[in-house]
């Protein structure tokens, strides 16, 4: 069997290529590049994306893979949110349309009706307010 014999490397051989300068500018490419990456997956970027195998359109900004920002997320069934959203869910001001015909506009929390806003019913009857987790906060 022959003996296979790795060449010897010296220390010295691979510190001399390397003077201050080079390892400095290497050093702040480094940092460039980590710095990117932590912000370019945060940076909105305006997008289409289907989801459940088409039962949601989603047509509005995105970060991290997640709705974030001013969006438009159309249901199977008909029915519409136009508004804000933040990690993928309904978070700040939007109105929610559905199918069959009732409108609420206002601010939204968590996913639910929460906060100041106006809901129209299919009979025409409106009730504005306070909404808290998505039901009405009657006024006494």
């Amino acid at each position: 069997m022959k003996e296979f014999k790795l060449p010897s490397i010296k220390w010295h051989d691979l510190t001399s290529h390397f003077t201050r300068p080079k390892l400095e500018i290497l050093s702040l490419i480094i940092i460039l590049i980590c710095a990117l990456s932590v912000f370019t997956g945060r940076i909105a970027s305006k997008q289409a994306m289907t989801f459940n195998n088409g039962a949601l359109q989603y047509n509005g900004y995105v970060v991290a893979n997640k709705m974030n920002g001013q969006g438009k997320l159309t249901f199977d069934n008909g029915d519409i949110y136009e508004g804000q959203f933040t990690n993928g869910i309904f978070h700040g001001q939007g109105t929610y349309t559905s199918a069959s015909g009732w409108v609420y506009t206002g601010q939204f929390k968590n996913g639910y009706a929460d906060g100041k806003g106006k809901l129209t019913t299919e009979g025409q009857a409106t009730y504005e307010g306070t909404f808290k987790q998505g039901i009405y906060q009657y006024e006494n």
